[in-house]
C-alpha cells in the first residue's frame, strides 16, 4: 500500500474527503480497465479501503483518470457528504462550496446528471423513508434547502429550479417548475410543470400551487426556461473547469485561488487580489475565487469573516470590494454570466445572506450590481441584480430583486421588493 493510500486510511470514518473519493474512483476505474492478472493485490487494497468508507459514487467519481474532464462531476472540497453509502451523484454535476448533502440509512439521496447544488445548499433526508431525489437538470441555487421526503425534477426531465434561500420541505417540484427566492413549499405539495412560486410565498395547499388567481404562483415563461438552461450550461462548464484544475493542482480548488477558464462567459483565469496583492491561500477557511479585488488584507479577512462564506467570481466578474466590515457565516456572493459586482466600504453581511449580480430583464447584459458603502444586509436576506444606496439596511429575510434603493433606505424584515415595487412580506418566517 502506498503512503497516499495509508494516509487516506487514517481519515475520519464519518466523512470521506475529496482526495479519498478521487483515489477510490480512479483506482476502481484502473482496475476494471486492466487485465485480470494485474488485479488481485490492487483489488484487495481497494476493497479494504472501501468497506468502511465507500465511495460516494463509483460510477461517476469526482474525476476519473481515463475520463475527459468535460464529462466529470466536481464536488468542492468544502462540501460535506454525510453517509456516502446512501448517496448517489450523477455525471456533469457541480456541487459548490459548503454545500451539505446529508443522507440517512433507508433515506438515500440521489442527484441526477447535469444538476447543480450551489454554495451553501442543504439537502437533508429525514426519518426512515424521507429520502430526496434530485433529478437531471435541476438547479438548487445558493443557500436553498431541500428536506426529505422530496423530489425535484426527474430523470431525463426538463429543468427545475429552487431559488436563493428557498425551502422545499417534503414536497415535489416537477420538471419545468420553479420555486423563487425565499419561497417555501410545505410537505405533500406538488408544484406542477409550468408553474413558478413567487418570491417569499408559502405554499401550503395544492390549490395555491396550481391556481394563479390565489396570488402565489405564476406561469413559467420562455425567458425563465432560457434562464434555467443557461444556468445548467454554466455549471456543467464550471464542473469541467474545476475538475481540470483539481487534476493539475489539488490545492488550487481550495481556499483563496484562481477561477478555471470558462469560455465563453469567463475565459480568463484570475487570481484574487487582496490589499493590492494577488493572493492564493489554499488553507483559508472560506472560498474566494477569481477576479475578486478587495481592499481587505488576508490578515483582516481572518478577523472579519465567519465560516462557510463563498465569494465566487467564476461566472460574473470582476467583483470590486471596497472593504468588508463583517461577514457572518454561510454568506454567498456570486453573479450571473456577463455581469459584475461592486461592494462598497464598511459593508456587513448577516448569516445565510445572498448577494448576487445579474443582468436586469436583458436590457443591459453588462449591468453591474452595486451595494454601496456602510450597507447592512441582515440574516437570510437576498439582494439580487439591484443597486443599494449608501448607509442602507436590508432586514432579516428581505428579498430585493431588480430594484434601486436610495441612500439610507431601511427595508423592514421580510419585505419583498421586485422591480422597485413592494409586493408584501415573506410569508413563512
Amino acid at each position: 500500500m502506498t503512503n497516499r493510500q495509508k494516509g487516506v486510511g487514517r481519515r475520519c470514518p464519518q466523512l470521506e474527503s475529496l482526495e479519498r473519493r478521487q483515489l477510490l474512483s480512479t483506482t476502481r476505474f484502473a482496475m476494471t480497465a486492466s487485465a485480470p492478472a494485474h488485479r488481485s493485490r490492487l483489488a484487495a487494497e481497494v476493497d479494504a479501503l472501501s468497506r468502511p468508507h465507500p465511495s460516494v459514487t463509483a460510477s461517476h467519481p469526482v474525476t476519473k483518470a481515463a475520463d475527459s474532464p468535460s464529462t466529470a462531476t466536481f464536488i468542492d472540497p468544502t462540501a460535506v457528504i454525510h453517509n456516502a453509502r446512501a448517496t448517489t451523484i450523477g455525471g456533469q454535476v457541480y456541487i459548490g462550496p459548503f454545500a451539505t448533502v446529508s443522507a440517512r440509512r433507508g433515506a438515500p439521496i440521489s442527484i441526477g446528471n447535469s444538476s447543480n447544488v450551489q454554495d451553501n445548499v442543504e439537502i437533508r433526508s429525514t426519518g426512515r423513508h424521507g429520502g430526496v431525489v434530485i433529478g437531471d437538470n435541476v438547479i438548487l441555487a445558493h443557500n436553498a434547502s431541500v428536506i426529505g421526503p422530496a423530489t425535484i425534477g426527474a430523470p431525463g426531465g426538463a429543468a427545475a429550479f429552487v431559488g436563493f434561500n428557498a425551502v422545499v420541505d417534503g414536497a415535489t417540484v416537477q420538471p419545468g417548475a420553479m420555486v423563487s427566492g425565499l419561497a417555501k413549499v410545505a410537505p405533500g405539495i406538488v408544484i406542477p410543470t409550468g408553474m413558478k412560486v413567487k418570491p417569499g410565498m408559502y405554499i401550503t395547499t395544492q390549490a395555491e400551487a396550481e391556481q394563479e388567481s390565489l396570488g402565489k404562483v405564476e406561469k413559467v415563461t420562455s425567458n425563465d426556461i432560457q434562464f434555467m438552461n443557461d444556468v445548467i450550461h454554466v455549471n456543467e462548464t464550471l464542473a469541467a473547469g474545476y475538475s481540470t484544475q483539481a487534476i493539475e493542482s489539488p490545492s488550487s480548488v481550495r481556499g483563496i485561488g484562481a477561477n478555471p477558464p470558462a469560455p465563453p462567459f469567463n475565459p480568463i483565469s484570475y487570481t484574487p487580489t487582496l490589499a493590492g496583492t494577488p493572493t492564493t491561500a489554499p488553507r483559508f477557511r472560506n472560498r474566494i475565487i477569481g477576479d475578486v479585488r478587495m481592499t481587505n488584507s488576508l490578515a483582516q479577512l481572518h478577523k472579519v469573516m465567519g465560516r462557510g462564506d463563498s465569494i465566487r467570481a467564476d461566472e460574473a466578474s470582476p467583483f470590486l470590494i471596497g472593504s468588508l466590515d463583517h461577514v457572518s457565516n454561510r454568506v454567498t456572493v456570486h453573479g450571473l454570466e456577463h455581469s459584475s459586482l461592486v461592494l462598497g466600504r464598511g459593508d456587513a453581511f448577516g448569516f445565510h445572506s445572498v448577494i448576487h449580480g445579474g443582468s436586469d430583464s436583458g436590457q443591459s447584459p453588462e449591468e453591474t450590481t452595486v451595494v454601496g458603502d456602510r450597507v447592512v444586509i441582515k440574516a437570510w436576506a437576498v439582494v439580487f441584480k439591484s443597486t443599494i444606496g449608501d448607509g442602507s439596511t436590508i432586514g432579516n429575510h428581505a428579498y430585493i430583486e431588480g430594484s434601486t434603493l436610495a441612500p439610507g433606505t431601511v427595508v423592514p424584515p421580510r419585505s419583498i421588493i421586485v422591480n422597485n415595487q413592494y409586493l408584501g412580506r415573506v410569508q413563512w418566517v
